[in-house]
């Protein structure tokens, strides 16, 4: 099931740390997840903007290697390439392509996003999976943004589409790293997975490094992750 948790594996979203911006207007009010998270945010990129969230996941026995290039050229929308690398296997075992826009977004602070993609299986050499998915993000208050999402995965090998949720919270204090708590879900799952981490800026840079953990009791495993995120490549 950890596969969603690499989302951006399914990043992104269904599998699936960190912030994003959606846009000049809305920056303060809905920054939030995407990365590794598996919960995403209503976020895009800053416009003519591209960035990059890379990070390593270990399940046991598994380890995993994920890059995920993302440009926002037109300023409305935002085009993310995820690579996954199996460090255990030495192969590079997926591709994926994920599309996201704001569909809808205040300067009082609610944001409403949509964001489509999938997924090619190098070691089977097939499609994997298929996902859509309607992040909303919210404010209320000055440093508490929560998160929604609801969407929908197909599993194109076992010939299965369900729906999948999830809610988070990013908190944000005056000082220190960033914190975030989440829950994601779908209907063929019995237990959600929950899973938590930490931002934090590397030195004086605009860098940032995530930690982050999800458990997942339905298949008893474990997932540490380490990303480091660069929020403007050019």
């Amino acid at each position: 099931m950890f596969g969603s948790f690499y989302r951006s594996t399914l990043g992104r979203a269904a599998l699936p740390l960190m912030l994003a911006v959606v846009s000049a207007m809305v920056t303060v009010k809905a920054s939030a997840n995407g990365g590794h998270f598996l919960v995403d945010d209503a976020g895009l990129t800053p416009p003519q903007t591209c960035a990059l969230d890379t990070w390593i996941t270990r399940v046991d026995p598994t380890t995993r290697a994920t890059v995920a290039p993302m440009c926002n050229i037109t300023g409305a929308s935002e085009w993310t390439l995820p690579l996954e690398y199996n460090l255990s296997n030495d192969e590079l075992a997926t591709i994926g392509l994920d599309y996201k826009r704001v569909l809808w977004a205040s300067r009082s602070g609610p944001a409403l996003a949509g964001s489509a993609g999938f997924r090619y299986n190098r070691v089977t050499s097939e499609m994997d999976t298929y996902y859509l998915n309607i992040p909303l993000s919210f404010q209320p208050m000055d440093s508490l943004t929560l998160h929604l999402n609801g969407g929908v995965e197909h599993d194109r090998p076992l010939d299965d589409t369900y729906a999948t949720w999830g809610v988070a919270a990013t908190f944000k204090p005056v000082t220190g790293p960033i914190w975030i708590l989440e829950m994601y879900d779908n209907d063929r799952r019995q237990d959600p997975i929950i899973a938590g981490g930490a931002r934090m800026n590397v030195g004086s840079t605009r860098w940032t490094l995530d930690l982050g953990l999800a458990r997942d009791t339905q298949l008893d495993e474990t997932a540490y992750t380490l990303g480091i995120n660069i929020p403007r490549l050019f």
